[in-house]
């Protein structure tokens, strides 16, 4: 069983990275949480409505890592913040990455109205912001970065929202870092791609190197692995030729080239994939990975929601 957190986000909370160890304050604060909250918390009735039936995706023995492209949320303004809000509550997810958040407001409403969750937004953006939201009774942040802010050209003004996550599993401390993107499309998108990957690469190999594990890069990459022109081997050459470090666990649902699997069903195409570090290797082993094919629940899911499915990652920690 997870212990619980309950804790506001604070940039004040930020453990020294570079050594690979939680610092003694932050222990000292789970020990004192882990004694508060050592008995779980009874469920917190939800303020969303209900709808239709979508099934629920938690799991206590898993972590559930989503990433979704909420294509300018909100597109058609209350009618998508209700219908968000119905898919969050329902799916129940431990983490959701979102992209394309337009207006900052109307996620924080949904959040509020989710006791069970909390949001960081990235605020280096420059549109289409980043947000992490997160179960709060489960996962504490400790640590939050906007990479790469005063250099983010390649990441089409869209710096990496990086966010680092205590909790506890079975009784030992482990940190999760979650890394939300969002890379450049179109135009000169394939060189900015192949850009941002290396730097990205050159970022996590050197944290890897000084002690720091558990990364997951989940987001909307724009390309696809296995994309017919290898646009997308080459947008992502620096991981895709680093297997011993790096595994996109999308990478089966990529290589199918199934609409039915697409996480981009109009073209199709699989462009929302989920990178991870090589200390999550044997995590990768027997976790579930899918599209979340809300399409075919909602018939307006597209002109209401969005054009991308949520993708999904759910793996037990060991």
């Amino acid at each position: 069983m997870r212990l619980f957190f309950r804790a506001t986000p604070s940039h004040d909370l930020n453990p020294d990275l570079t050594s690979g160890r939680t610092p003694v304050f932050i222990v000292g604060l789970v020990v004192s949480l882990s004694l508060l909250f050592s008995q779980c918390a009874e469920p917190v009735e939800s303020q969303i409505p209900a709808g239709p039936q979508i099934p629920s995706i938690d799991d206590s023995a898993r972590i559930s890592i989503v990433t979704w492209n909420i294509e300018n949320f909100p597109q058609l303004g209350s009618r998508t913040i209700d219908r968000v809000g119905l898919i969050m509550d329902s799916l129940d997810a431990d983490f959701y990455c979102l992209q394309e958040i337009q207006d900052k407001s109307a996620l924080e409403t949904i959040v509020d109205d989710l006791p069970q969750y909390s949001v960081i937004i990235s605020d280096e953006t420059s549109y289409m912001h980043l947000a992490t939201v997160y179960k709060q009774d489960f996962f504490l942040p400790v640590f939050t970065e906007n990479l790469f802010e005063n250099n983010d050209y390649n990441f089409a003004g869209r710096p990496p929202l990086l966010v680092s996550f205590l909790y506890e599993q079975d009784g030992v401390e482990q940190v999760l870092n979650l890394i939300n993107v969002h890379m450049k499309c179109c135009n000169d998108g394939i060189e900015r791609r192949h850009q941002a990957s290396a730097m990205l690469q050159d970022y996590l190999t050197t944290k890897m190197a000084t002690g720091d594990s558990n990364f997951v890069i989940p987001g909307d990459w724009n390309d696809d692995i296995y994309d017919a022109d290898q646009s997308g081997e080459y947008s992502f050459a620096a991981f895709l030729t680093d297997p011993d470090n790096f595994y996109y666990v999308t990478d089966d649902l990529a290589a199918s080239g199934s609409a039915q699997n697409a996480s981009y069903p109009s073209y199709p195409s699989f462009i929302d994939n989920i990178l991870i570090s090589r200390s999550l290797f044997d995590e990768y082993i027997g976790s579930e990975v899918r599209a979340l094919r809300l399409d075919e629940v909602f018939s307006d899911y597209n002109s209401v929601v969005s054009d991308h499915r949520p993708v999904l990652w759910s793996f037990t920690p060991n």
